[in-house]
């Protein structure tokens, strides 16, 4: 893909091209976001208006033909945020701003993608009903498919501006994203703030619940930059990753999230990586 990236920054129309193509096919938004995001973050924001824009338009026609705004939503979201962190040079930010913009998403999911999300409830229900469980009620199962949708194009910005960052590091400053996500450690008031949105959302349920399931992400990857900060700083290298992933998805299973979660935390107040010496540090003590 660093052809790609490198074919895209070579001229503007390049990078219309890229985006439009990949628009055009449901399944590689994505690309067409990071592309978007690639533009912004290296040429800034003037520069990406005018691919956003032709970018917008193959979202539009899919918006229009299948009722799905999703590309649409993502493209628009990859632009904020790709704003944000060439702004502030903050991954924090970027994760504070994107549990802010799924709330906000939820309020119009409704208005732009109506009819997709009631053929979801029927669905969901059909199967349910198949399976002989009791069905929700289907202003709750339509509350939690909003949640749900919302939720998971945040998370698709985020993972297009990631590769988006990692074209730009690849063609301008290798190894700068590794770098950047092993530091990753959020200031204790973003802590606090998404810890009062997990308060909220867990205290009085129901709509609120989207406070709670927007904050979750966005301490998760500073949990998961955490433990690979560390042992990047140890030199494990990658036999102790794939043993950390096994062991959060296999033992720990549904607790994994909960781990993560606290040792952001955890993370915010005593700065654990600044606490733990390198091995080229141990090995020059001894």
């Amino acid at each position: 893909m660093s052809s790609l990236a490198n074919w895209v920054m070579k001229k503007r129309l390049n990078a219309i091209i890229g985006v439009m193509a990949f628009g055009l096919i449901p399944v590689m938004f994505w690309l067409a976001a990071a592309i978007l995001g690639l533009v912004v973050l290296r040429k800034g924001v003037k520069e990406g208006i005018p691919v956003l824009a032709w970018g917008c338009l193959p979202a539009l026609v899919l918006w229009a033909v299948q009722g799905d705004a999703t590309a649409l939503l993502v493209l628009v979201d990859v632009m904020l945020l790709s704003y944000l962190l060439r702004s502030t040079m903050s991954w924090s930010w970027v994760l504070l701003a994107g549990s802010f913009l799924a709330v906000v998403s939820t309020l119009i999911q409704p208005l732009l993608m109506g009819d997709v999300l009631n053929m979801a409830v029927a669905l969901i229900q059909k199967v349910l009903t198949s399976e002989g469980v009791d069905v929700p009620d289907r202003d709750i199962i339509f509350s939690q498919a909003v949640m749900a949708v919302s939720i998971f194009q945040v998370v698709i910005a985020i993972v297009s501006l990631f590769l988006a960052r990692k074209w730009q590091a690849g063609l301008y400053n290798p190894g700068g994203l590794r770098t950047e996500f092993h530091q990753l450690r959020l200031p204790i008031p973003f802590s606090l703030v998404l810890g009062g949105m997990i308060l909220i959302g867990e205290s009085l349920g129901g709509s609120f619940s989207i406070f709670s399931q927007a904050a979750i992400p966005a301490l998760v990857l500073p949990g998961l930059a955490l433990i690979h900060g560390i042992l990047a700083k140890k030199e494990i290298g990658i036999v102790g990753l794939i043993a950390f992933y096994l062991v959060g998805f296999f033992v720990l299973n549904m607790y994994f999230v909960n781990v993560l979660v606290t040792l952001c935390v955890i993370d915010s107040f005593v700065d654990i990586r600044s606490r733990i010496q390198g091995k080229a540090s141990n090995s020059s003590d001894s």
